[in-house]
């Protein structure tokens, strides 16, 4: 099933807002030892209030270009994501 997804352009990198089952940031910290991280998201899973709730966390203007609301078929999206495999537990 299809879920909609946060995208923050930052830096020259995306970090982004997933609203799946189970909602979570998958962030990217530029220049950081540790440069990526999830953590989950307990704000609100509409994506139109996700981005503004997301934005008002940083400071930032929901609207000035650097955050959009795609699915979870977005190209950039789908590339990116693996990057993130080494933050799940091991659950074996």
């Amino acid at each position: 099933m299809a879920f909609k997804v946060v995208v923050r352009r930052h830096e020259g990198v995306q970090s982004y807002l997933v609203l799946d089952d189970k909602p979570r940031e998958l962030l990217r910290h530029v220049g950081f030892y540790e440069e990526f991280s999830i953590r989950t998201w307990y704000g609100s899973v509409d994506a139109e209030d996700a981005r503004e709730e997301w934005a008002e966390m940083l400071g930032e203007d929901p609207y000035d270009g650097s955050y959009l609301i795609v699915d979870d078929t977005f190209r950039e999206f789908v590339a990116d994501v693996p990057l993130w495999a080494h933050c799940i537990p091991n659950k074996g």
